[in-house]
């Protein structure tokens, strides 16, 4: 079965989408901070809020990234995140791909599907 951390600071959100997860047959890791999660947890997925954000600010995003990246490892990263800027830019943000919310359980559940079929995470774009 595979793993799948979730990070979001908003509980109802978080508690959503451990359901929606775990009603899906995935294990579920949530925390709404990255030391909620157990430093041993090596993830097949990271799903996650911009957390450090209340405002979009690209730098603090990809600090954020970086951060999950140094974490977990070489895993895929979806980012479920109401901040429209981040939604326009996945490849800039060296992510693997990005969900709006709200979102639709559905489109959800196909993103993270592909994203465990793909396998480890797509090399960050370079750009300037």
């Amino acid at each position: 079965m595979p793993s799948i951390v979730v990070l979001d600071d908003d509980p109802i959100v978080l508690e959503l989408l451990r359901m929606v997860l775990e009603d899906a047959g995935y294990a579920s890791i949530c925390g709404a901070r990255l030391e909620d999660v157990p430093a041993a947890v090596r993830p097949d997925l990271v799903i996650s809020d911009l957390i450090p954000l209340k405002a979009y600010g690209r730098l603090v995003a990809l600090d954020w990234i970086s951060t999950l990246r140094e974490r977990f490892g070489p895993v895929p990263i979806l980012v479920v995140t109401a901040h429209t800027a981040a939604l326009r830019e996945p490849d800039g943000l060296g992510v693997d791909g990005t969900i709006g919310k709200p979102f639709d359980v559905e489109a959800l559940l196909a993103k993270v599907k592909g994203l465990l079929a793909a396998g480890g995470p797509t090399p960050p774009t370079v750009t300037s």
